[in-house]
Parts: structure tokens; C-alpha cells; sequence
């Protein structure tokens, strides 16, 4: 073994470390260090500063002893919060003779998931200078998911996997999400219960870069060759997207979950490249706190 200038490990021909191994997923205890508080500074800072990986602070304290286990807290109906994504929900419906009922809008809190959200915005936002700008030009609340019931529950726990909620691959095979609600009523996607209620999800998206997407592409297209760096997502029409299709799981949260009936559900494929509605806003909360 050599040792480089500077350092007081040895290290191998290969330039790594003595004893350290490209092979093994993680590192033996003499090979690590604890971390200093300027390097914990930095890791703070480049995920956003210390309320970075904080919980909204509109969610109720958790209930369940395991802080790993997702929860749900219904809305009241009277309430501001209910009312906001009644809206959201309401706006971009096609067709008022669906005869659509909200059955409920549960509050997903997800602490884990939430985190794993945060980190993902944070990397795809501080690629600009004004990270706020970008928060506003890279992040979607809400965009629209429909799945069956008991995809829902995975969901809520394990997020958006493709695994289980790549819904299509006209534009890629990632997880899809709807500008519109109308889209993921359709029931091919919400697929009605034993009961007649169907499932969608409202969640926040960092969406990023995006690019048109192509049948059966595994990932977006290279946006950087010098860095190859990719799009962050694939949508069907880059000036006015109403589809967007993301490739990491944790660039979309679950916040909130509709449950609702349909007395005379759409019989037809809902057409995209739609424009949006007269009122929409791609961030619903833009003018408030962007947690």
C-alpha cells in the first residue's frame, strides 16, 4: 500500500483506503469516522437547512407507537384544509354529469416517506440559483394518481413504486400522474370497490426537467451529455403537460387520499394534451408556505 500526501490512511494500487472493498455495501467501523460539526453543517445545508426534513406543521401529532408506520387522519368536511383540496379536486373535473361524490379526503402522514420527498425536491431544486424560483417552476401540488383499493394501502405505506403503480407506458415506464382529476377518474385506473368507491391520490411532485415521452422508455432522456445528467421526468406535451410520468419513487408524496363515487362514470379513454382549466395553478400552494 502508498500513502498519499496529506493523509494519514494507507491506501491500496486501486486508490482505495487499505482494507476497504468495492464488493461490500458498507463500511467496517475502523474504516469510518464520526462526523464533525462542520461537516454535519454542510449535510444540513445542502438538504435545506435544519427544518429541511421537517413534518408539515398542519399534521396531528402521530398516534401510533412505531413512527414508521404511515397514518391517516380524516378531514372534516367544514374544514380549510378539506375545502383546499376539494377545490383542487373539483377544478380540473371534465364533465359535471358524472354526478362525482367525495366520499372522504384522508390526510396522509407518512414521516419517512415525507423525508425521502424532501431530499429528493431538495436535489433537483438547488440545481438552480434562486431555489425558490425553482420550487415554483419544478413542483406540482397537486397532481392526480388513481389506483385500486388495496394498491392504495401500499401506497400509503411504501409510496409510489413502479412496482405497483405504473399504470402505463405510452410515455414511459414510470409512475403516472394527472394534471387533471378528470384522468385518473377514469375507472380502468381508480378501479371501483366492492362498494362502488373509487381511489386517487392527490400528491406533491417535484417533476423537475421534463421531456417528451416515448413508449416503453426505461428512464428520461439525457439532458446533459458533458454530465449525464437526465430530465428528471417524461410528459405528453412539454409546453402544457397534463401528463407527467416520474422514475424515482420518492419524487411524489401521497398527501392526501379521495375517496369517491361516480353515478354515471366516463365510458370513454380520457383524452390527453387537453388544455388546463381556466383557474389552475400548477402549485396550488404558491402563495403560502412551501413546505
Amino acid at each position: 500500500p502508498v500513502t498519499q500526501p496529506g493523509l494519514a490512511r494507507n491506501f491500496s494500487d486501486d486508490g482505495l483506503p487499505a482494507g476497504w472493498s468495492r464488493h461490500q455495501g458498507w463500511f467496517e467501523l475502523d474504516k469510518t469516522d464520526v462526523p464533525t460539526a462542520d461537516q454535519l453543517a454542510e449535510l444540513q445545508k445542502r438538504t435545506g437547512g435544519a427544518d429541511a426534513l421537517a413534518t408539515p406543521s398542519y399534521w396531528d401529532p402521530a398516534t401510533a407507537l412505531d413512527p414508521t408506520v404511515a397514518q391517516k387522519f380524516d378531514l372534516h368536511s367544514s374544514s380549510l384544509e378539506y375545502k383546499r383540496v376539494e377545490d383542487c379536486f373539483m377544478l380540473t373535473l371534465r364533465d359535471k354529469n358524472w354526478r362525482i361524490r367525495i366520499v372522504s379526503i384522508e390526510r396522509v402522514q407518512n414521516v419517512s416517506l415525507w423525508q425521502s420527498y424532501r431530499v429528493k425536491r431538495s436535489t433537483i431544486c438547488t440545481r438552480e440559483r434562486d431555489e425558490k424560483a425553482a420550487l415554483r417552476k419544478y413542483v406540482r401540488c397537486w397532481i392526480f394518481h388513481g389506483c385500486p383499493g388495496d394498491v392504495a394501502s401500499k401506497v400509503i405505506q411504501q409510496g409510489f413504486n413502479r412496482s405497483y403503480t405504473s399504470n402505463g407506458k405510452v410515455y414511459g415506464k414510470g409512475v403516472y400522474f394527472a394534471r387533471d382529476a378528470s384522468y385518473s377518474t377514469y375507472p380502468k385506473y381508480s378501479s371501483p370497490d366492492k362498494h362502488g368507491v373509487q381511489y386517487m391520490f392527490a400528491a406533491r411532485a417535484a417533476v423537475g426537467e421534463y421531456c417528451p415521452g416515448k413508449m416503453d422508455q426505461l428512464a428520461p432522456d439525457v439532458r446533459d451529455a458533458r454530465t449525464h445528467l437526465l430530465y428528471d421526468s417524461t410528459v405528453d406535451n412539454v409546453r402544457d403537460p397534463s401528463i407527467f410520468v416520474t422514475y424515482h419513487d420518492a419524487q411524489a408524496y401521497p398527501e392526501y387520499l379521495i375517496k369517491f363515487t361516480q353515478g354515471n362514470p366516463p365510458r370513454a379513454h380520457p383524452a390527453p394534451n387537453l388544455p388546463a382549466a381556466r383557474n389552475y395553478r400548477p402549485n396550488i400552494l404558491a402563495d403560502e408556505v412551501l413546505m
